[in-house]
């Protein structure tokens, strides 16, 4: 990268921010998130409308982008071994998004249950779930309950954000250094680290990691002592993770479900349409997130009656495009899943996505390949990431695996890519399809 701005920060700037965004294959909404600027701040860096930019401003951007020293050093216009002004410590760093207003139905039990964790012994705890099973809600629900129990900071990132790259680790920890007042993170990653592990072990803080994906992202911040604690929603299995509390969560039990949709359209109105009420409790295969949608199109129609709604999501083929709400979506928290599949698990989905019902082992040995392992791997890969659902086994120690709702609608009826056809999918007979209907 050449010296962006040789004669004042001016248009050269401007084009070297640019050039430097590109580089990085990110947008500006992107680097918004990772640098924790501004939209509208990177616009006017980017187009000179920014004449005097901030020092710090800058430096941020430098590590959001990943910069190497001496292409900081150009940026900022700094003599070499000169390091950029740090910022004053900042105590309490309070970072939580709201928690939702209305209660967890369904949930009491285990908030309870994660709030006692907190901080405690071993490794962080892990909510994990299928695509709008509410677990951003558990966790927000509970981090906002024992608060109080961290009076040095209580901090949120989400690791995938829509349309946005996951955080590598190296740059979530700097990150969370910067949420700590360490303005200034080391560019060496072991060093960081190390700053990391140093600041948490000596603090009473809560870090909230919001849509995980891998193990990688939540070492960095486990430290021994107890005093801080990780509390991690995950959209798949974490199962390298030491001491860790697993706390999986599922569809809600029909009670629970219509109990959720009552509290979001009102009791009354609920129970003097009760059977269309149901009926979009089954549609919405007790999903959380499917519950408050729905809940949320029938309060802003107070004048529509509840079969209107039970009768758009009827439609298997319409029902995920009837689940959206202004931003809130249930096909995009099934998409958020499905993007980062490798294509022979893309692939299986698509064959498996054929079957409306239960399935044994078998069936996906006869579909997905003549190999009982390589089939197996492909099972277990999708039930890892929370796409497939095992059922307890039977007398004979058969397991019936089922799609969720939301992952089969998804694949079978929505705008994704068709998998490749595998040699077993035309040639399956109607045996294979007969086993799975007569196992549900």
């Amino acid at each position: 990268m050449s010296d962006p701005h040789p004669a004042g920060p001016g248009p050269t700037l401007a084009v070297a921010l640019v050039r430097a965004r590109e580089a990085a294959c990110l947008t500006q909404d992107e680097l918004a998130v990772r640098s924790g600027l501004s939209v509208r701040a990177i616009r006017n860096l980017e187009t000179g409308h920014t004449a005097r930019p901030r020092r710090q401003s800058l430096v941020l951007l430098a590590e959001a982008l990943e910069l190497a020293p001496g292409e900081t050093r150009r940026l900022l216009r700094l003599p070499r071994g000169e390091q950029p002004p740090a910022r004053a410590p900042r105590a309490g760093p309070a970072e939580l998004p709201a928690a939702p207003r209305r209660r967890l139905v369904g949930r009491e039990r285990l908030v309870e249950t994660l709030a006692a964790r907190l901080p405690g012994p071993g490794g962080p705890a892990v909510v994990v779930g299928p695509p709008g099973a509410g677990k951003t809600a558990l966790v927000l629900h509970t981090a906002h309950a024992v608060r109080d129990r961290f009076p040095d900071g209580q901090l949120y990132v989400d690791l995938h954000p829509a349309s946005c790259r996951p955080f590598t680790p190296d740059l979530l920890v700097r990150r969370i250094l910067r949420s700590l007042g360490d303005a200034v993170a080391a560019r060496d990653p072991e060093e960081a680290r190390a700053r990391l592990r140093d600041a948490l072990s000596g603090r009473r803080v809560l870090v909230v990691l919001d849509n995980a994906v891998s193990e990688a992202q939540v070492r960095p911040l486990l430290v021994d002592g107890g005093r801080s604690a990780v509390l991690v929603a995950a959209r798949r299995e974490l199962s390298a993770l030491p001491e860790q509390f697993r706390a999986p969560v599922g569809p809600l039990e029909s009670g629970d479900a219509y109990r959720m949709l009552a509290d979001l359209a009102g009791a009354r109105r609920t129970a003097a349409q009760r059977p269309a009420a149901l009926r979009i409790v089954r549609s919405c295969a007790g999903l959380p997130l499917a519950l408050h949608i729905a809940g949320l199109w029938l309060t802003a129609r107070p004048h529509r009656g509840l079969a209107d709604l039970a009768d758009r999501l009827a439609e298997e083929g319409e029902r995920l495009g009837a689940l959206r709400v202004g931003d809130l979506s249930l096909d995009a928290s099934v998409a958020a899943y499905y993007r980062p599949l490798p294509p022979a698990s893309r692939a299986a989905l698509h064959e498996l996505s054929e079957i409306e019902r239960e399935f044994w082992f078998e069936d996906v040995v006869s579909l997905l390949s003549p190999s009982r392992r390589q089939a197996m791997d492909l099972l277990e890969d999708l039930l890892h990431r929370q796409l497939v659902r095992a059922g307890e086994p039977d007398r004979a120690g058969r397991v019936r695996y089922r799609l969720y709702d939301a992952v089969r609608l998804y694949v079978a009826h929505g705008t994704v890519p068709a998998g490749p056809c595998r040699p077993g999918r035309r040639a399956r007979d109607a045996g294979g399809r007969g086993r799975a209907t007569e196992a549900s």
